[in-house]
């Protein structure tokens, strides 16, 4: 992922959001960062996709960087 493309990914989470913390992720030699997302405190990933039907169930935690 470029970072013109990580800028613009975290200004729509900063818009949708607040300025909310980033709360973990990893990044490795061989693997650059391909995603992006949203988790609540439950862990559970609410943006951009919500695959378990969890947002607004939970306050949001922060942003995951992976």
């Amino acid at each position: 992922m470029k970072i013109s493309e990580v800028i613009a990914t975290l200004q729509t989470v900063q818009k949708l959001y607040g300025d909310i913390a980033i709360t973990g992720g990893t990044l490795t030699d061989d693997q650059p960062l391909s995603n992006i997302t949203v988790t609540n405190t439950d862990g559970m990933q609410i943006w951009p996709r919500d695959p378990n039907c969890r947002a607004g169930s939970s306050p949001i935690d922060g942003v995951f960087l992976d």
